[in-house]
């Protein structure tokens, strides 16, 4: 099959509202984070450069080469989240005749789901580093992409609110009682703080950098 980041996007779009049970959420989820992290790269390549902002290059320089590895790393997330979801759908369709049948069936379900996890956990984790990097943007870049930067944040918190959702429900079907507290303990941590500051860079840029906003405010 066509690996989901080398459609277009009508295909994928396609793809994405067919009956096909997946790609799905999880798989969007990370595509968001994608954008909004090369959202991100794409103000400091439109700062550094400029005569003007050069007081701001060595910063968006810095935030440049921690931001560039982070989008083949959310479009690996976009594959893999999928590849999860197959593993699983395998899982479900084992034999269940016998009772050893049963058992094996059972046992390969739970592996494919705590795998179904871990993925948009991945997806949570590198949408925390994500945020960290567009709020540290903020204000430090040519204003005339804030709006650019703005939709970033935007595009993470949605990431990690995609995430969490899929984390959840999938730690629903798992029986091992201590990985799921200890998994949805750690996940809703990396949650709320991203999309705390996912949505405090937000209003800071809506706030500051856009005058229009400012206006209407008054």
């Amino acid at each position: 099959m066509e690996r989901l980041t080398d459609m277009t996007v009508t295909t994928f779009t396609n793809v994405l509202a067919s009956d096909a049970p997946a790609p799905g959420g999880g798989s969007v989820a990370a595509l968001f984070g994608a954008c909004g992290a090369a959202l991100g790269v794409m103000t400091t390549n439109l700062t550094v450069g400029k005569k003007k902002y050069a007081d701001l290059w060595e910063h968006a320089e810095l935030m440049n080469k921690q931001g560039q590895p982070l989008i083949p790393a959310f479009l690996e997330a976009v594959e893999a989240d999928t590849l999860a979801f197959n593993r699983l759908m395998d899982a479900m369709h084992l034999p269940k005749d016998t009772d050893e049948q049963k058992a094996v069936r059972s046992a390969a379900m739970q592996e494919a789901t705590k795998e179904a996890v871990q993925m948009p956990f991945h997806t949570l984790e590198l949408c925390a580093e994500t945020v960290a990097l567009l709020e540290s943007l903020t204000g430090k870049i040519n204003p005339n992409c804030a709006s650019d930067l703005g939709v970033g944040a935007a595009a993470v918190e949605a990431a990690a609110r995609g995430a969490w959702l899929n984390i959840n429900i999938n730690l629903l079907s798992i029986k091992d009682a201590a990985y799921v507290n200890d998994t949805f303990t750690r996940a809703q941590a990396i949650y709320r703080d991203v999309t705390e500051r996912a949505a405090r860079t937000f209003a800071a840029i809506e706030k500051e950098c856009l005058p229009v906003c400012n206006q209407i405010e008054g």
